[in-house]
């Protein structure tokens, strides 16, 4: 007798994609599929789209997992979406641009946003990451005086550390017009693992340039290293 299917099985209604293979050969895929069992293609499937940042089209799913017929491919992966909606689960299945894509569910995404702007935050040219030292060793200071000391406009690295929120402004000085002085934030110390402005190097600590390796990217790398390990806030 054949097997009965079993209670809650996830149902499959061939669609045109479906198209491609045969009968005799989309029946084979189908047993293939179930000779592998279900919870086992599940999960390789999970996989695949946990690790890929765009929708995958279910035949291509099932080349990666070596079926020609995509019917066992989507009878998984309505079992994994079953799963996550039963589980409650952070992860939802969803169906766009022709493909299949792990996403999160939308009540997360003020959450996530947080440490996506953490992870995106670019790293630092050489003159932006001079900027942030003048105002890390001169704090509170005010643009003009930013520029003093480099000898060049700095409205794009002050913008630039602000969005990064690597600083805020702290004061207002009004004897020149309530303009902005800025300081370090939060993010500036954990950027940098430091516990305090009071650990940063003195002067005494810190080792003459060397001109000969003005061309070098080392100062980009320190920069593109230091992961910032908290929110982003929007200092006023």
């Amino acid at each position: 007798m054949p097997d009965e299917q079993a209670p809650n099985e996830p149902t499959f209604e061939p669609s045109p994609e479906d198209e491609g293979s045969d009968d005799a050969t989309a029946a084979g895929d189908v047993i293939a599929g179930s000779a592998l069992p279900q919870d086992a293609l599940a999960a390789r499937l999970e996989a695949l789209l946990f690790v890929h940042s765009r929708p995958v089209a279910a035949r291509r799913l099932a080349e990666l997992v070596g079926l020609t017929s995509v019917i066992p491919v989507k009878q998984a992966l309505e079992l994994l979406q079953n799963r996550y909606v039963e589980h409650g689960s952070a992860f939802t299945l969803q169906e766009l641009a022709k493909g299949y894509q792990l996403t999160t569910r939308p009540e997360h995404d003020e959450l996530l946003a947080q440490l996506v702007r953490q992870r995106e935050a670019q790293k630092l040219s050489p003159a932006t990451l001079e900027g942030l030292a003048i105002i890390a060793y001169k704090q509170p200071i005010g643009r003009q005086e930013i520029e003093n000391i480099r000898g060049a406009g700095s409205d794009h690295l002050v913008r630039a550390l602000l969005d990064r929120a690597l600083i805020k402004v702290v004061e207002r000085d009004s004897s020149k017009g309530n303009a902005a002085l800025y300081g370090t934030t939060a993010e500036f110390l954990r950027a940098f693992g430091l516990r305090s402005i009071g650990e940063l190097p003195q002067e005494g600590d810190l080792a003459a340039p060397n001109v000969a390796d003005d061309d070098d990217d080392d100062s980009d790398a320190v920069i593109e290293e230091a992961e910032i390990n908290a929110p982003s806030h929007d200092d006023e």
